[in-house]
């Protein structure tokens, strides 16, 4: 993370990239600090691999500068492109690209190798990094022998070794299996605070954005719609489409009539202090508690509890996801502790203080 008199390691400003007649980046301002994870989260087709491929060095930016460690990199107007190789940066795919002729410890360490670094050198700074992923024992195996997660490792555990200034990550555990992307989304955590190294880190998984990284830029259409913490993005998203793709949040549209609210034109609620006149509430689904059986009175309904129905209850391990009918076309998902029966009546009270306003 960025000290008070240390600079951005990466900057980019106003950058775009162009395919054709399509715009894949637009006006893109980020910068990530020495020792930051910063996850570029979005759908397919939102620029964020395009944005890494840019910072690498493999494409061109069409507009815009683009700095590492306060050197220009990429600046159209002055003719300025450096090449990939002289960026100081390291990749992890999500193909492991690995030499299939070389076994684990040639593999890892090739990059040391073009640096002229010295066998014994060598040779300790690799099963050094092998150990702190595990693969230690693997170290003379050829890459055939290996399972997808090994060979995953084996691919972090050489990016690393060379201390790069900067490592990129393309969704590297997209192709692995839930319980192997959960151990090794762990180590990679661990890894990346216990080395300091400053990552960028593409993902399409809100699971993965969430536990690696220090911010998380969720991109769509070639933009950046909100760059914030983990906590912020997730709390505070600045826009609806922020709201509903984080975190898969109930989304209300309300107005604001005297001393109560209107949710979607129907049902009536006491309003919170500092409510504008209109707008879009965001609750999420842990701020809505559930009292099976209970049918609050009207007048209950200054309090925040709703009559409600179940209409679906899913299984989720820890918890259960309950699909309600308030009535009226009005249906919304919270968590509760156990099953609940399709028609059960339920009191559903809606927690106000902690629902977050967006406007669009």
């Amino acid at each position: 993370m960025q000290t008070p008199n240390s600079s951005p390691l990466l900057e980019c400003r106003q950058l775009r990239k162009t395919f054709g007649a399509h715009i894949a980046l637009d006006s893109i301002d980020l910068q990530v600090d020495p020792g930051e994870c910063q996850v570029l989260l979005g759908p397919s087709g939102c620029g964020k691999t395009t944005l890494l491929n840019l910072v690498a060095g493999s494409l061109e930016a069409d507009a815009g500068t683009l700095s590492i460690a306060g050197k220009t990199m990429d600046d159209p107007v002055r003719g300025i492109h450096q090449p990939m190789q002289t960026r100081g940066l390291a990749m992890v795919f999500q193909n492991h690209s690995l030499w299939p002729h070389m076994n684990v410890a040639e593999n890892v360490g090739f990059g040391l190798k073009l640096r002229g670094i010295p066998l014994p050198q060598r040779r300790n700074q690799v099963m050094e990094m092998l150990e702190r992923l595990q693969i230690g024992a693997f170290a003379e195996r050829p890459i055939s022998t290996l399972s997808g997660g090994q060979q995953q490792r084996v691919s972090i555990a050489r990016a690393l070794v060379v201390q790069p200034r900067l490592l990129l990550m393309d969704e590297p555990l997209s192709a692995l299996d839930a319980r192997l992307k959960e151990e090794l989304k762990s180590e990679i955590a661990m890894l990346i605070r216990d080395t300091g190294q400053t990552v960028i880190y593409v993902t399409h998984d809100q699971g993965e954005a969430f536990a690696l990284g220090d911010r998380i830029a969720l991109m769509a259409n070639g933009a950046i719609v909100q760059n914030s913490s983990p906590e912020t993005i997730y709390q505070t998203p600045s826009s609806r489409f922020v709201a509903e793709f984080i975190g898969n949040a109930n989304i209300l549209a309300f107005q604001r009539r005297g001393d109560e609210i209107v949710l979607d034109n129907a049902l009536r609620l006491a309003a919170t202090q500092g409510l504008p006149a209109q707008g879009h509430l965001v609750v999420r689904r842990e701020d809505i508690d559930l009292a099976p059986g209970e049918a609050p009175p009207p007048e209950a309904r200054p309090n925040g509890v709703l009559p409600g129905s179940v209409r679906h209850s899913r299984f989720l391990g820890d918890r259960h996801e309950i699909l309600l009918d308030l009535g009226q076309g009005l249906r919304l998902h919270a968590f509760h502790r156990s099953a609940l029966a399709s028609g059960e009546l339920v009191g559903v009270r809606l927690d106000l203080q902690r629902a977050h306003v967006v406007r669009a």
